[in-house]
């Protein structure tokens, strides 16, 4: 009878100790790893969409800028521009390649509060760094040159004016009224295209003009624009270095500052040498 008892204790032990060996089916759920986020069709289908319209205004910004294709990317590139202006993505990289061109420096000359002169130019790798720093006042240096080298001198002006006063005279003895209008109307846009340009080049150099009277303590500034022109392999090879002074082509002058206000410079002026390129 005891025998019995003790059989019957130790089998209860036995089945509490495998009872508790076995996960129940709640503490089971609780440790299943949590799955992953899964999206829908839809979902990827509309992610997909958004990404690869993205990656093609991303894309469409570098083949549009500066030379962009007349029956694609320029059409394609004059629909994006609201959005490349407001993402910041009309990026051109053919300024680097494949035959990348001569640079140009600012160079300044001006008379500080004390009476004496000091010179500089920018972009200079010795004063300007980090390099990203260095780049900024190389692009606003090139910048400066294209505006300002684009500007129609007096003589390119006096031919286009004798140009189409001949052919206003010869389409109203012929009483073409049509081509007349038309006429009159691309003279107009082009004497504003001038004048933007003008008045863009002049704001640019003026707000340069102003930042370097600042730095300086200076009470007049003039800004120039310089060339520096790319040796030949064989100069190269001879032992030119890049940076060689003979590479700098002559000043050519962009305007100056000074307690009267900013004037651009006449480059039509005989009597201006430093705006020559002689």
């Amino acid at each position: 009878m005891a025998n019995r008892k003790r059989n019957t204790n130790s089998k209860n032990r036995s089945n509490r100790s495998e009872s508790s060996q076995v996960p129940s089916e709640s503490s089971t759920l609780l440790e299943l790893p949590v799955p992953p986020l899964q999206w829908s069709a839809p979902a990827r289908t509309i992610a997909t969409v958004l990404i690869l319209t993205y990656l093609f205004v991303v894309v469409m910004g570098p083949l549009a800028n500066p030379i962009a294709s007349r029956y694609f990317s320029g059409p394609i590139a004059k629909q994006l521009a609201p959005l490349h202006r407001i993402l910041f993505l009309g990026h051109g990289y053919r300024f680097f390649g494949p035959d990348p061109g001569p640079t140009h420096r600012l160079v300044f000359r001006g008379v500080r509060k004390d009476g004496s002169k000091f010179e500089g130019f920018f972009p200079d790798r010795k004063n300007q760094k980090p390099r990203l720093l260095y780049h900024r006042w190389f692009m606003l240096s090139e910048t400066l040159f294209v505006e300002h080298a684009s500007q129609a001198d007096a003589n390119f002006l006096r031919n286009r004016k004798i140009a189409y006063e001949n052919q206003l005279a010869r389409l109203t003895s012929a009483n073409q009224t049509h081509q007349l209008r038309q006429l009159k109307l691309d003279r107009q846009l082009e004497l504003r295209y001038h004048q933007r340009a003008s008045e863009r080049v002049n704001r640019l150099a003026n707000s340069v003009a102003n930042v370097l009277l600042d730095r300086y303590e200076a009470t007049s500034i003039k800004l120039f624009s310089q060339e520096r022109s790319i040796p030949f392999p064989e100069e190269v090879l001879d032992g030119l270095k890049l940076n060689s002074t003979q590479l700098l082509l002559p000043l050519n002058k962009i305007g100056e500052l000074d307690a009267n206000g900013y004037r651009a410079a006449n480059r039509d002026d005989p009597q201006n040498p430093e705006g020559s390129n002689r």
